[in-house]
């Protein structure tokens, strides 16, 4: 999870939502860490989960389930908003 996390914060590193929006490599790149991560988040412990209770597993786990299902259309914005500001909140729950 930790590397997944460290990955989208290196992809989205300088930009700005615009510059994401129209960077299709860099959102299939994020897209693909989220679902990683996502699918790490489904597989940790209830052991585990409580001995990281900031993170939100419920919502990390269902973000893969969008990222993978986006076939209508990607919701950049909902994209964006998780790799800037939650991907970080994260990765700092989990040290």
């Amino acid at each position: 999870m930790r590397e997944a996390c460290d990955r989208i914060t290196i992809f989205i590193s300088g930009m700005d939502f615009d510059g994401f929006a129209n960077d299709q490599r860099t959102i299939r790149a994020v897209l693909y860490d989220l679902v990683i991560l996502g699918e790490a988040a489904k597989s940790v412990s209830d052991a585990t989960r409580a001995r990281f209770p900031g993170i939100p597993w419920r919502q990390v786990a269902g973000m893969k389930d969008i990222a993978a299902h986006q076939y209508h259309g990607i919701m950049v914005d909902l994209v964006w908003d998780t790799a800037s500001t939650r991907v970080p909140a994260v990765r700092r729950e989990l040290g």
